[in-house]
């Protein structure tokens, strides 16, 4: 009889796009299991096109206790799972979903969280109550594979308006980081100075960053605003079809650098040393103590850098 494995990993984008490294270690550790992703509704269409997973849970934020309670029931304590991976390893993993589950599930659990180097499980043997001294904790060492999106395609829907030859840019970022927002004035300027070099700039990006990409596209022949025009599982293809990727440190951004693509990123300080990916001839991070020190010579000097290696 097949496994039953569930997966728990909840949004940003950004936080999901770098466990689909564990996800696919997941898959590969149970090649023939049911596995099935608990997440938020706007990552079900990315989580599909990666061909891991066999079912999705919506569980998203926001819900009141008793909707809530019920993912839980539906979820868990109404199906008899081999592993749980909690990939979330959050507060609200750990102080909500998992005992509640333990006092809502009547058979044998073993429930793994994410440790630097693998996982560790907390595992019952036998019908108990939730009470810790029924549980042994045991410890794994897990070799991930790194994140790869080469599987991941979107439906392309709008990519007919996109130019032979193109830059993206993605002037945007997730809601309350405004600190992560590169000048709109100083993208607008990358695409006078791209276009001087025969490319058209596709600014890319969703209605919550509508001003800064029609600050960057409004009365601009050199940008063509794809705002809305693509959904998360189309970004590989986009990213790798562009020239060069700009972006600020977003889940788009961190999506074009594992989709191959050329790409310069802009962070704070604070974020570099968190997020940014090693340097390298197609890669170039810029950063700065706020995001408007970076200047637009300093991007324009490393984006030509990227572009200009073979």
């Amino acid at each position: 009889m097949a496994e039953n494995i569930l997966v728990i990993k909840h949004g940003a984008l950004g936080d999901f796009v770098m466990a689909s490294g564990r996800m696919r270690t997941i898959r590969a550790r149970h090649p023939a299991a049911h596995i099935a992703l608990v997440t938020e509704g706007f990552l079900v269409g990315f989580a599909r096109s990666l061909g891991l997973f066999d079912e999705f849970i919506e569980d998203s934020r926001g819900y009141h206790f008793a909707v809530w309670w019920r993912v839980i029931k539906r979820t868990i304590a109404d199906r008899k799972w081999d592993v749980i991976y909690d990939l979330q390893s959050s507060n609200r993993t750990l102080c909500r979903y998992y005992p509640l589950a333990l006092l809502a599930t009547g058979h044998a659990l073993k429930w793994g969280r994410e440790r630097p180097d693998g996982m560790r499980y907390r595992v019952s043997t036998r019908k108990v109550p939730f009470l810790p001294w029924f549980w042994r904790n045991v410890p794994e060492r897990i070799d991930w594979l790194p994140v790869d999106l080469s599987m991941c395609h979107g439906e392309k829907r709008n990519f007919g308006e996109l130019p032979d030859r193109y830059a993206l840019l993605i002037p945007g970022c997730s809601a309350g980081n405004a600190q992560k927002r590169w000048p709109p004035d100083r993208y607008r300027e990358l695409t006078r100075r791209l276009a001087a070099r025969g490319l058209r700039s596709v600014v890319m990006g969703t209605q919550a960053e509508a001003a800064e990409i029609d600050a960057i596209c409004d009365g601009n022949p050199d940008a063509v605003n794809f705002r809305g025009k693509s959904a998360i599982a189309d970004i590989p293809d986009l990213a790798k079809g562009a020239a060069v990727v700009v972006g600020n440190d977003t889940g788009p951004s961190h999506i074009a650098y594992y989709a191959g693509a050329r790409l310069v990123m802009v962070f704070t300080d604070f974020d570099f040393g968190r997020a940014a990916h090693p340097d390298s001839p197609r890669v170039a991070s810029l950063h700065g103590a706020a995001i408007a020190d970076i200047s637009t010579e300093a991007v324009w000097d490393a984006l030509g850098k990227v572009m200009d290696h073979d």
